[in-house]
């Protein structure tokens, strides 16, 4: 069960699956006992958490391991909701694999179908010298390859989860695709080149679990953000293979504009037409992810008030569910 579908059951309901814990700390009570205080957590929910009277055992479990068999039940606590722990278990690989996966904790779409989506737009773009660097970053650089496919997209918000970066890449990908049919001024091998690299720079400024799930900021990811981190990446695939100085700058300006604004993260607005339905498409892309998860979090028919995007989403009610 989902935590969002948990937490509007009464107090008493039970809670028994594999959940992520988000965050752990051992305390004292006032009574001198020791507590596990920590949250549990799934792709659009977290709850806090209480483990009452824990034992050495179970606080080095929760302590060391980030993904757990849970069997709790649900409490409140000021009323708001609160899950009483009552054991922990570590569960097999094959268990966590599939747990991520129905908790939304990876990429919506098959990660081995997202990579051959993405290396079919490569190997469509026409430009020699783009499809050069593209293959080097994107195919020949096995490492990178591996680290990209499966590495969150954000730490909190859009496409927070593992291979959340391919799934999002592929989608401002394709969809820049799409526009370039409907578009035949818009110069389509730039756009779609800047559409693959705009957010390469998310793979040094995201850290990640051993499981691959976000935990926060390297320390470049804090100092320089992505949008510079993945600028040096690109510049260096340049220089490697001697691409134009013209194009190469041009590619370095959807990335630095891709934000938009100052405000959003981009030092530079947009100053040619493809930086600017760059700039657009990841938005769009980013809001579309941003509201199915608000949206998760309501009831049908119902508003749920989002702190990320500042106002009420509203979700369909069952009526106008589409299967």
């Amino acid at each position: 069960m989902k935590l969002g579908e948990l937490v509007r059951n009464p107090k008493g309901a039970r809670l028994a699956g594999i959940y992520r814990v988000s965050r752990f700390e051992l305390k004292t009570a006032k009574n001198g006992k020791t507590y596990g205080d920590c949250y549990i957590s799934d792709h659009s929910f977290d709850v806090p958490a209480k483990f009452w009277d824990i034992s050495g055992e179970y606080s080095q479990i929760l302590q060391q391991n980030l993904v757990l068999y849970i069997e709790a039940t649900l409490d409140h606590f000021k009323e708001a909701p609160q899950l009483i722990i009552d054991s922990v278990a570590i569960p097999s690989r094959q268990e966590i694999d599939e747990a991520l996966n129905t908790l939304g904790m990876m990429a919506s779409q098959d990660i081995g179908q997202l990579y051959e989506a993405l290396t079919a737009i490569i190997a469509g773009v026409e430009c020699k010298s783009l499809k050069q660097i593209l293959n080097y970053v994107f195919i020949d650089d096995k490492e990178f390859v591996e680290r990209f496919k499966r590495h969150p997209g954000a730490v909190k918000n859009h496409h927070a989860c593992i291979g959340g970066l391919l799934q999002h890449t592929v989608e401002v990908a394709t969809t820049a695709l799409d526009y370039c049919v409907r578009n035949p001024r818009v110069k389509k091998d730039i756009l779609l080149a800047a559409a693959l690299f705009h957010d390469i720079g998310k793979v040094r400024e995201i850290e990640v679990d051993a499981l691959g799930l976000p935990v926060g900021f390297t320390k470049a990811g804090k100092l320089l953000r992505h949008i510079y981190l993945g600028m040096e990446l690109v510049e260096q695939a340049c220089r490697k293979f001697n691409l134009e100085a013209e194009l190469c700058l041009i590619l370095k300006h959807c990335i630095y504009s891709h934000h938009g604004q100052a405000e959003w993260g981009s030092p530079v607005e947009p100053m040619i037409l493809e930086a600017e339905i760059l700039h657009y498409l990841d938005n769009l892309s980013a809001k579309t992810e941003q509201f199915i998860r608000e949206e998760d979090k309501a009831l049908p028919g119902s508003f749920n008030r989002s702190a990320t995007l500042r106002r009420d989403i509203y979700r369909l009610s069952e009526e106008w569910a589409q299967e």
